[in-house]
């Protein structure tokens, strides 16, 4: 079995995570790289009703018919809520990846359905793509979203057969070979399978969960379609599935989950190869997402120094992920007195869950950095740290006094690289560890003395540097 250090495995919770304590990393050090793989991945067999416990006493999702309850930034609430205190990271990681790349949004789409359909990529995250592409193209929220209710046997509407080949399956052109994945043609026949679909929802029923999908008769084209040069009388579940099955859909798949979990892929050769071998592994696990990410996070690739810090944060990575590298504090608060200032700060940075921008939703890596957003990513760190409260129940995040005083040492050398291993660990060169240490060192006039690690120094020294520390360029690599 193939070992794991520390920094590894603190590269393996960020990714299919959102990074975690010294505790949490020396666990997975502790199992080496397949069993820490698997202890993430398995995540169906961890104990996770601490969180429901919570989600249930801070959230009144329980009555369906108070659509009070399902508004955006409650659901923001309630998802970073999950995110901040699950013991099962990977599961709400795997459903930011869905949610991202089934970018639908609630500027069009009901709240009480985006809810819904984030339930779907949850329950589905890790089935065979072909489920989990029926899925979504049987829920609600996609069948609003590119209106697909709208899609009858007479006025064929060609908007979910388009995204559905050119961003949520194989791409308009083949990653690996460049080749036209689809023709106008097969989107107009595609568009004809998926004819009729809608949900019906019985008229004077209170709960928003009693829909069914359906696929309404009279609306459907039950004619032949010629679909990719193959020819039958298909419905939608027969295209899904045929989609599902091509060559161009696994190397698809593949660039975007190493886009997002691994590192940008590039045109060479070598790349390609690694997309083509991934590829073999959906086909060879008969399209499993489970196995297809299981063979990704337990490859050398993954474990590469091309990979380990080789993407920029999200947003949504860089607040989770400081919460809980820091050791912060998150209580929701409730609904009538709830706190959504991570949702909040999240969109503030550019990432407002729910809500991704359009279609192809939010660009990655470097697109989350601009000159604003960067200095939005200080005042986020400006806001985490500063924070204090004296009352453990009220509604906030924020980093209590013992929590900074466990990660506090003797000497400011020492103190600096405790907080430079917690917040990553991170690796900075000798002339900013020197100034991190001069910083501590410092008394208010700037004038050199020695760090005494007492509480006036914790509480505002101490703080300070965590605040530095999560503003170094090398803080926002995940």
């Amino acid at each position: 079995m193939a070992g794991i250090t520390y920094l590894e495995a603190a590269h393996l919770l960020r990714r299919m995570g959102f990074s975690g304590s010294s505790d949490e990393i020396d666990a997975l050090v502790s199992r080496g790289r397949e069993g820490a793989v698997d202890s993430l991945l398995n995540f169906t067999q961890t104990d996770n009703g601490s969180l429901e416990s919570l989600i249930s006493t801070h959230f009144d999702f329980s009555d369906p018919a108070n659509f009070a309850r399902f508004n955006r930034s409650e659901l923001q609430r309630w998802w970073f809520t999950r995110m901040v205190h699950t013991r099962r990271p990977f599961e709400e990681k795997m459903t930011l990846f869905w949610h991202n790349h089934f970018a639908t949004a609630a500027s069009k789409v009901q709240d009480i359905f985006m809810y819904l359909q984030n339930l779907t990529l949850r329950a589905h995250s890790l089935d065979r793509f072909d489920d989990l592409l029926l899925a979504v193209a049987q829920d609600p929220a996609m069948l609003i979203w590119l209106d697909g209710i709208t899609n009858i046997q007479t006025s064929p509407n060609e908007n979910f057969a388009r995204e559905l080949q050119e961003l949520f399956s194989m791409g308009i052109k083949d990653v690996v070979t460049g080749e036209s994945n689809y023709s106008e043609n097969d989107v107009k026949e595609i568009a004809r399978a998926f004819t009729g679909w809608k949900f019906f929802h019985p008229n004077g029923n209170p709960n928003p969960f009693a829909f069914t999908f359906i696929v309404v008769p009279n609306q459907h084209d039950n004619r032949t379609k010629t679909v990719y040069g193959q020819s039958g009388n298909y419905d939608g579940a027969d295209i899904v599935a045929i989609i599902a099955a091509r060559r161009g859909t696994a190397r698809f798949l593949v660039k975007k989950l190493f886009e997002f979990f691994v590192y940008p892929l590039s045109d060479s050769s070598d790349d390609k190869k690694t997309i083509e071998k991934f590829a073999d592994v959906y086909f060879r696990e008969n399209h499993s997402i489970r196995e297809l990410v299981r063979a990704i996070f337990t490859s050398d690739e993954f474990f590469s120094s091309r990979a380990i810090f080789g993407l920029v944060k999200s947003p949504v990575e860089l607040v989770v992920g400081a919460v809980k590298m820091i050791g912060a504090r998150y209580n929701p608060g409730t609904f009538a007195s709830g706190s959504n200032i991570l949702g909040q700060f999240s969109i503030f940075l550019g990432q407002e869950l729910f809500n991704p921008p359009d279609v192809a939703g939010w660009k990655l890596n470097l697109g989350w950095i601009n000159t604003s957003t960067l200095l939005n990513r200080y005042t986020f760190a400006d806001f985490l740290i500063i924070t204090r409260t004296s009352n453990p129940d009220q509604p906030g995040a924020w980093v209590a006094h013992e929590q900074l005083r466990s990660l506090t040492k003797k000497t400011a050398k020492k103190t600096v690289k405790r907080l430079l291993s917690v917040l990553g660990p991170l690796d900075v060169d000798s002339s900013t560890r020197r100034a991190l240490i001069e910083y501590l060192n410092a008394d208010d006039r700037g004038n050199q003395t020695v760090f005494s690690p007492d509480d006036a120094a914790v509480d505002k020294k101490v703080r300070g540097l965590v605040h530095l520390i999560m503003c170094l360029s090398e803080f926002q690599l995940g």
